[in-house]
């Protein structure tokens, strides 16, 4: 104030030395309209590398988010930053990007072909990023950036990529899992009823299912190096995506098209497919898939809800699917289950699970043999039930406290063995369609041995360009 009563200009202020420890700057808050200081350090970060995160109130149930910090732009444009949508990729994990209104184009104009002719359909992200989680005051920060953040443990997620479908298919005469929309014999859904080709009930151009999750392992693995189906990294990473992007823990809730006051989204994806009556299911199908792998498409890289008619033998609806498009991902939870390629459960003698991983990507690992795998989390002991707590440690999104309810905390279930003090667990996640309000990205469910398969129970085909570990780095501070 001296300087400014006394008509000093900047170049007659005394020179600042290089420590900028004890500096501070004025900066303008849109939010309240009030002007703040910031370390000096933290705003040269901020503006060099910046980060977008969700910040929940551990002392409260509420599944959203009590506010928003970093790069309020980098919040309102993440899914553009981060090249979210689909692909096609091939083989050699070379990807070229769809055109985000229409994906039977890609972005230049050229023709794209999702039959399998020019690469796999799959929905993922085009840059690496990192993820960082902490906890302070009671407050739980997720922050995504493009760039390691300062001060903090960083998660790497490599360029990768999922079925666009939510759920892959099987080329049947080289048993290779596959992402493409094919009406085919060859790529016939299901469990390969050919005797209902023709009839409503076809299982042509559906999700493969009724496979063990080592068979799925191995027919991912034939598309070459660095393919798995589904993954616990490739869910943590959709999860992740979701709750800092919507800021909500809560993807069942209603779908919102509009943007929030701060320009940011909202809501949630609505129910998904996740409600229809069992026994109507089973005797349409006997729980098999009912969804052809094109549904949604035509909302391109949008996110909404695409309804899908599911007709009976007269032709009339039976069902109507609301299935929910995430960035052009579709079926991001509920439908079907999904086989874990990366992780199982091992129970404990007190009914607890512990969350084994394959801490490589290209390791050699067996589901249901321990050898090669790391101990991480263990569940709580206490049954099934709503999850209040999940480890986000080593992107295991797992369940360790539970006593939540579908409205509140994570607001999905873990479904745990009763009884059982040793052995073995497949790890399935996702649910079914007729899970209702126990669906959803963080459910866990360990009840079956890992050699179980089931007409309701599929995955989808899932790859990284480069390895993707599961143990985060310390970024120093400047």
């Amino acid at each position: 104030m001296t300087a400014f009563d006394t008509g000093e200009q900047v170049d007659d202020l005394p020179l600042g030395s290089n420590d900028v420890q004890d500096k501070s700057i004025e900066v303008f808050n849109s939010r309240t309209g009030e002007s703040e200081r910031m370390p000096l350090r933290e705003a040269v970060t901020m503006a060099s590398a910046p980060y977008f995160e969700r910040v929940w109130n551990t002392a409260v149930s509420t599944p959203k988010a009590a506010t928003w910090g970093g790069s309020l732009s980098m919040g309102q444009n993440l899914p553009d930053i981060l090249k979210l949508g689909c692909y096609l990729v091939k083989n050699d994990h070379s990807r070229r990007k769809l055109d985000p209104t229409n994906h039977y184009r890609f972005a230049n104009g050229e023709t794209a072909k999702l039959d399998g002719s020019m690469g796999h359909y799959q929905w993922g992200w085009g840059v690496k990023w990192y993820v960082a989680f902490w906890l302070a005051g009671g407050l739980f920060h997720e922050a995504i950036s493009l760039t390691p953040i300062p001060g903090q443990y960083n998660y790497v997620i490599p360029v990768g990529s999922l079925s666009a479908h939510g759920f892959a298919s099987l080329e049947r005469d080289t048993q290779t899992l596959v992402s493409y929309i094919n009406d085919d014999p060859n790529y016939r859904g299901g469990q390969n009823h050919s005797d209902r080709d023709g009839t409503y009930r076809s299982e042509l151009g559906m999700a493969v299912t009724g496979m063990t999750c080592e068979n799925m392992r191995k027919a991912a693995r034939k598309n070459g190096t660095g393919w798995l189906c589904g993954t616990m990294r490739h869910n943590a990473a959709v999860k992740i995506l979701f709750e800092v992007i919507f800021g909500t823990r809560n993807i069942q809730d209603a779908f919102n098209a509009a943007r929030d006051s701060d320009g940011l989204y909202q809501g949630g994806l609505g129910n998904g497919v996740s409600t229809w009556n069992g026994t109507a299911w089973n005797n349409h199908n006997g729980y098999n898939p009912f969804l052809p792998t094109s549904v949604g498409v035509e909302l391109g890289d949008s996110c909404g809800v695409v309804n899908y008619e599911v007709k009976g033998e007269d032709g009339a609806t039976i069902y109507t699917a609301p299935v929910p498009v995430f960035f052009g991902l579709k079926n991001a939870f509920a439908y079907l289950w999904r086989h874990q390629d990366d992780e199982f459960g091992k129970v404990n003698e007190d009914t607890s699970i512990t969350h084994l991983v394959a801490p490589s990507i290209y390791g050699t690992w067996t589901i249901g043999v321990e050898t090669g795998m790391v101990a991480y989390s263990t569940s709580p002991t206490q049954g099934s039930s709503y999850i209040k707590v999940l480890s986000y440690d080593n992107l295991e999104i797992w369940p360790t406290e539970t006593g939540g309810s579908a409205s509140t905390y994570h607001c999905d279930y873990f479904w745990n063995i009763s009884g059982a003090t040793s052995g073995f667990r497949l790890v399935l996640r996702g649910c079914h369609a007729s899970n209702g309000a126990y669906a959803g990205s963080a459910v866990v469910y360990v009840l079956n041995a890992v050699s179980y398969s089931y007409a309701y129970i599929g995955s989808p085909l899932c790859e990284a360009e480069e390895e993707w570990p599961v143990e985060p780095v310390y970024a120093q501070a400047a």
